[in-house]
């Protein structure tokens, strides 16, 4: 995990967003495991990943913003920045017949 208080000092813009929100954008893209680690995070670690996120929707690419922010939280608990496990979102089937 990197040094929240780190990331923070050198921020000079963040994203502010609410991390029960993110999981289910975790899962769709494959990253269970920080899916399972984001609600367990304080306060300066979420600010953390606001800062990382809002570099990454900075970059050239421009990614959508909740991919940004999933960007974010791989990077900030796996301490090095890579692309998520799916380019897209797949959402479970919620298992109800229609």
């Amino acid at each position: 995990m990197l040094d929240a208080a780190k990331v923070l000092a050198g921020a000079r813009s963040t994203v502010n967003f609410n991390p029960r929100d993110l999981v289910r954008e975790l899962v769709a893209y494959g990253e269970t495991d920080a899916a399972d680690k984001l609600p367990q995070l304080g306060q300066q670690a979420i600010a953390a990943i606001g800062v990382l996120a809002s570099r990454r929707y900075s970059a050239a690419d421009r990614p959508i913003l909740d991919k940004a922010i999933c960007l974010g939280v791989v990077e900030f608990l796996e301490e090095h920045a890579r692309p998520l496990k799916r380019k897209r979102r797949l959402y479970p089937k919620s298992g109800h017949a229609a």
